[in-house]
Parts: structure tokens; C-alpha cells; sequence
């Protein structure tokens, strides 16, 4: 074959036209966006009770916004009303098996007039999951109520914790939360203060990208109904490694199967008791009459903090509750030392009703046998805690005119 004269123009492969390369990329690109829209349009979570570990962060898979609103839209009629649950592990129901998770019993204490999903997670803050969600259905669902948990001057975060703090940045990207100046301004100052150039580049340009091609919602479609390529602690061997997640079952241990000494083992309880102790020792001072005070720093930032947490025309449709201790360890407190925690629940839940949101507590009266641990529940103790959060939905539900079907949606 001969070699081509000095000088001539290079020639090019019969097999690469750049031209059509970069038409066909485009119009794949816009095809995968298509199919994911589709499909993060219509929930493929059938039967869906809670985000467990085998669908959750810690196993490699991060539900979207869309992929949680259209579980929500598969199942709450018009004239239900919505009740998104959101916080930490203990409203997940760790150490709560499927069929007897406390959310279950909350549909039944409210009735077919209420739809009850659990969009809790472990280690979310009440700002979290549940929260964005809520948001973002704050039109399409108006009667709506968001119930979330938390503890005493626990850590508020408008803008989430990680590995969920991505929820957030997703929702602030499509424009589907609100313009509120006292959240803006946390975001502002975390954003500035705590990420580099890098990690704000990072989250903006990804954002950017999967608010236009969803490529999200498509791996996570195709993830949980066809293949999965992540190895995660829930399957780090082949072939579980690439079972769809859909095939990953909620596999939560049941409390109740547990001997007693070994949940709440010997070992580990001064450890535990020296949580307990400290639960609110470092947000109060003690009078001279023996009283109890909050820190005026801690209220100020406290407050602070909750104001920011969730726009002011939402806080009136939120409910907030303070998790108590396992009484196993509360009744080890000194008389002064039991008298601080209460005050503490007061001063919270105080707040929080200032800030605008329904605030109370559970735990109090609960039984031993009611604990997992020292902070999560029983299915006994589940099913006490969806009896107290059934009565304050309902009271706070009648109070938004929720109840009164001539009454217009706030």
C-alpha cells in the first residue's frame, strides 16, 4: 500500500465520522433522559415501608427527589391527608422487622383519611429526607403534615447532614424549595465556610448536569429493577453484588428476638450512662434555689438554628417530637439530674412552639421492655409511640382545618 503524497490532508477512518458521533451522543443523551423521566415519573417501589439499609445510603444507593415524590403520588388519594415521616434511625424503626415497623400502626391509629409514609433514615436530622420531600409536595399535597424527631438543642442543619445532605442540593437546583432569607443565609455562610472551590464545583456542576439528563434517576431505576454494580456492606460478593437492589430484603433485626443482657449488656452500660448524664448537662447551669437555667447562648443559637430549619408558612404543618431514654438508664439519674433532662424537654419543645412548629415529646411513662437500646424502640414501644404521634396529627390537623372537607387547602 502506497504511503500518501507529502503534504496531503490526513485521511480519515471510513468508520468515525465526528459529526455523527456528536449527533449520536446528543441523541442518546437526550433518550436516557427521556426513559429516566419516564421512569422516576412512576414509583417502582411496590409495597414500600421504609428506606431499609439494602436501599438506603449506607448500601451504595441514594434515593432521589423524584424517585421519593412518585412513591408518595402512587399511593396518597387527593383526599387524604399526607403525612411525610422524617428524623433519624429511631423513626426508621431500627430494630423494628417488616410488618411491625411503628409507621404501620400509625396508618392504622389514623385512618384512611391520612397517608402515612416513612422517609426517615439513620442518622438523618429532622431537616433531612422526609423534610425536602415535604417541601417540594408542599403544592401538589396541600393538606399535608411533617412529622419528624430529634433530641433536646440537637444539631438543626437546614441544609441536612451527610451522606443525605445531597437530597438538598438536588431540590435547591430544580427550584423546588422556597425562597426563605434565614435558610438562604446558612446555606450561604456553610457554603463559604466549610466547602472549598472544589466541593462547591463540584456539587453545582452535578447538579446542574442531573437536573437536565437525570442520570440519577435513571441508574437508580436500573439499579433497583435490573442490575447493580456497587459493592456495599449489605452484598460484597458476587453474584449479590449485582442483584437489583428490588431483590435485597429488609432483613431489620427484631428486638424482641434479642435476649435482654445482650441488648442492653452489661459492659456497655456505664458507657451509656455517661450519655445520659451528659444528655443536657452542657446547656443549663444550676441556680442558687437549686433551679435549673438554660445557657442564654444556647437558646439564642438554638433558636436560631430552628428558625432557619424549615420556611415559616411550612412550620405551622410541622411536628417535631424529642426522643426520650430508655427509663433503664433514666432512672440511674440523681433527683437534680432528672430534674435538668426535664427542663430540657421543656425549654426545647418551648422553642420550637415559638419558632412556629408543633413540638412534644414521647418516651415519658414507656417501659424498659419498650427499648431496643437506650434511644430506639421495640414493635411494643412503636406501637405506644404511633398511638402519641396519631393524637398530636389529629390535633394538628384539626387546628390547620384539615378535617373539615368544605375547608379550603391552606
Amino acid at each position: 500500500m502506497s504511503e500518501p503524497p507529502p503534504g496531503s490532508p490526513p485521511q480519515r477512518s471510513p468508520f468515525f465520522r465526528p459529526g455523527t458521533f456528536l449527533v449520536g451522543l446528543l441523541l442518546g443523551l437526550a433518550l436516557c433522559s427521556l426513559v429516566a423521566r419516564r421512569v422516576s415519573s412512576q414509583s417502582y417501589h411496590r409495597g414500600f415501608t421504609r428506606f431499609y439499609l439494602g436501599i438506603s445510603p449506607e448500601a451504595q444507593y441514594y434515593p432521589t427527589l423524584d424517585e421519593m415524590k412518585a412513591i408518595v403520588r402512587s399511593s396518597c388519594r387527593p383526599d387524604q391527608t399526607l403525612v411525610i415521616v422524617g428524623g433519624n434511625s429511631i423513626f426508621n424503626g431500627v430494630g423494628q422487622p417488616p410488618g411491625s415497623v411503628w409507621t404501620g400502626e400509625l396508618q392504622n391509629q389514623l385512618g384512611d383519611g391520612y397517608f402515612v409514609v416513612n422517609f426517615a433514615f439513620r442518622g438523618a436530622l429532622c431537616t433531612d429526607g422526609g423534610a425536602v420531600v415535604a417541601e417540594a409536595l408542599r403544592k401538589e399535597f396541600p393538606r399535608q403534615i411533617y412529622v419528624a424527631n430529634t433530641s433536646p438543642f440537637g444539631a438543626v442543619a437546614p441544609y441536612g447532614t451527610e451522606p443525605y445532605r445531597y437530597l438538598f442540593w438536588e431540590a435547591l437546583a430544580r427550584g423546588e424549595l422556597e425562597a426563605f432569607p434565614p435558610r438562604d443565609a446558612d446555606v450561604s455562610h456553610f457554603r463559604r465556610r466549610y466547602m472549598s472551590w472544589g466541593e462547591r464545583f463540584d456539587v453545582g456542576s452535578r447538579e446542574s448536569l442531573d437536573r437536565v439528563l437525570r442520570f440519577r434517576d435513571l441508574w437508580n431505576w436500573v439499579g433497583f429493577t435490573r442490575l447493580f454494580t456497587i459493592p456495599s456492606m449489605m452484598t460484597p460478593h458476587l453474584p449479590e453484588a449485582i442483584w437489583p437492589r428490588m431483590k435485597v430484603a429488609d432483613t431489620e433485626t427484631d428486638f424482641d428476638t434479642i435476649p435482654f443482657d445482650v441488648r442492653f449488656r452489661p459492659e456497655i452500660r456505664e458507657a451509656e450512662m455517661k450519655i445520659v448524664r451528659g444528655f443536657s448537662k452542657i446547656f443549663y447551669t444550676e441556680g442558687p434555689d437549686g433551679a435549673w437555667i438554660l445557657r442564654p447562648e444556647t437558646a439564642k443559637e438554638y433558636g436560631e438554628q430552628i428558625r432557619a430549619a424549615f420556611p415559616d408558612d411550612l412550620k405551622a404543618r410541622t411536628l417535631i417530637l424529642l426522643s426520650r431514654n430508655s427509663p433503664l438508664y433514666v432512672e440511674q439519674l440523681t433527683p437534680s439530674e432528672r430534674s435538668r433532662d426535664d427542663q430540657a424537654y421543656r425549654d426545647a419543645i418551648g422553642l420550637w412552639q415559638k419558632a412556629g412548629c408543633a413540638a412534644g415529646e414521647y418516651g415519658t411513662g414507656y417501659e424498659v421492655l419498650d427499648f431496643g437500646d437506650r434511644t430506639h424502640l421495640t414493635s411494643r414501644g412503636g406501637q405506644k409511640l404511633a398511638h402519641t404521634v396519631a393524637d398530636l396529627v389529629r390535633s394538628l390537623s384539626d387546628k390547620l382545618g384539615y378535617t373539615h372537607r368544605n375547608s379550603p387547602p391552606p
